[in-house]
């Protein structure tokens, strides 16, 4: 097993530090605490890629119905800052960056590298 393996590595280690003695304490103590740390790493890593590929496609994609959302809400003051300054030109440029910034997230891929903090949106 695998915890089996860490046990004896872990054991190990610290046979290595009683016999080394007190002059490497530092030197073990930054060892383990790397060692502790990237284990946690792991171990979270994987409870977040089990638990987003549990979720339906519809509540991995969010994000974008987030997006689109936040598009149509802030393209009306856009819509009337831009016609007033630049008249129908400048309501075509606006609406213009809106869609293609709704289209560049609707392109992007959805890979697993993608997660960003505890709760990934998709």
């Amino acid at each position: 097993m695998a915890s089996d393996s860490r046990h004896e590595e872990w054991s190990a280690t610290l046979g290595a530090r009683r016999e080394l003695g007190p002059e490497y304490d530092q030197a073990f103590v930054e060892s383990f605490a790397e060692r502790v740390s990237a284990e946690i790493d792991s171990r979270v890593d994987m409870r977040l890629a089990e638990r987003t590929m549990s979720w339906p496609v519809w509540q991995r994609r969010r994000g974008g119905t987030f997006l689109a959302l936040s598009s149509i809400t802030l393209g009306i003051p856009l819509t009337a800052i831009a016609g007033d300054f630049a008249h129908t030109a400048g309501i075509a440029i606006a609406w213009g960056g809106i869609v293609l910034v709704n289209v560049a997230n609707a392109w992007r891929p959805r890979g697993q590298g993608r997660q960003t903090g505890l709760h990934p949106r998709r």
